[in-house]
């Protein structure tokens, strides 16, 4: 495996995505320096699971992307050839509490760069971590890239701002620049306030006694849930190419949350029968009769896309992309990870 480009910025290195694109970037050869939020020392937790926290080639700064001479003077230093923009706001229900700082978190840090990138290494290709709100509740299924987008969140809205601009400026500046359009990405470093490692977490640790339920919101909301390490490549591939374009990341097949919950107790050895409807739907575990799913009316969304699934033709043409786990795959691989950990603690 190898690259065209020596040198990556990568914004968020800590989290899930910037994480894993980093060790993705360092087995290529390729130096990175990754940035974290200022303030407050990081948690590379990501980085010590994927054995790099120590890699000579990786160099960790702090870096404020809403602060337009914050990203001008770090990408003067870091001289990058190719820019992972994948910090920021990454909660939908985050953004329903606060609107305006995950636009300035999304929207206002993508212009930052953008425009930094242009003064300071116009030459590197510039790639976003965009996201499939971005569509809302599209006409059609699956979306691809020529899908109008339509968000219908603060998160959506925020995450629109960043890719419109990365087309803006592709346009009228002649950068080489890109967006991923992210479809649900999962994978053993997701946060835990997801919900898909919620339930990983939850699965593992019903499975060895140390809890009796987990609670969920919308149960019938349904995602095209792909692996993240399959995502990212995709990313680096982006920024291989001479032209900047956009590209839908998915594996093209939709899942309910209800099916995630279902995969991850199977993963952990515990059977889920589904009773009742609603708020007052219950995953029972067989045999015991136990509770083990319940539904939280206080964790529902106001606003939440029925059905997110996408196309990523281009992709697999373009960029050689293929997702390599199916929805039972993924659970699996998720929950033994929890599971390894919580014997470990």
């Amino acid at each position: 495996m190898s690259l065209p480009y020596a040198r990556a910025l990568v914004t968020g290195v800590t989290g899930q995505d910037g994480a894993l694109l980093a060790a993705h970037l360092l087995a290529a050869g390729v130096e990175v320096v990754g940035t974290h939020r200022p303030g407050r020392a990081p948690d590379p937790w990501r980085l010590r699971e994927l054995g790099i926290a120590a890699h000579p080639a990786l160099r960790l700064a702090a870096l404020d992307a809403t602060d337009a001479a914050a990203c001008a003077a770090c990408i003067a230093a870091a001289r990058p050839q190719a820019l992972f923009h994948l910090a920021g706001q990454s909660r939908v229900a985050a953004a329903f509490a606060d609107p305006q700082g995950s636009l300035a978190a999304n929207g206002l840090s993508a212009v930052n760069l953008l425009e930094a990138l242009r003064a300071e290494a116009a030459e590197a290709h510039f790639v976003l971590a965009c996201s499939a709100e971005i569509f809302g509740e599209p006409a059609r299924a699956p979306q691809d890239e020529a899908t109008p987008a339509a968000p219908r969140t603060p998160y959506g809205l925020s995450k629109l701002v960043a890719h419109a601009a990365v087309g803006a400026w592709r346009a009228s500046y002649g950068l080489r620049a890109s967006s991923a359009i992210l479809f649900n990405h999962e994978s053993e470093l997701r946060d835990a306030a997801f919900v898909t490692r919620k339930l990983s977490r939850g699965a593992a640790r019903i499975a060895l006694g140390l809890e009796e339920a987990v609670t969920l919101g919308h149960l019938d909301a349904r995602r095209d849930f792909g692996y993240a390490p399959d995502h990212v490549a995709a990313m680096a591939a982006m920024a291989a190419r001479a032209h900047g374009d956009d590209y839908v990341l998915a594996t093209g097949v939709a899942a309910s949350v209800r099916d995630f919950a279902t995969a991850a107790f199977a993963a952990a050895g515990i059977a889920l029968d589904w009773r009742g409807a609603g708020a007052d739907e219950v995953g029972v575990e067989r045999g015991s009769g136990r509770v083990r799913v319940r539904v939280d009316p206080a964790l529902l969304r106001p606003v939440d896309a029925p059905l997110q699934v996408g196309d990523a033709a281009k992709a697999r043409r373009e960029l050689g992309f293929a997702p390599s786990l199916d929805l039972a795959g993924l659970a699996r691989r998720m929950v033994e990870a929890d599971l390894a950990r919580e014997r470990a603690a």
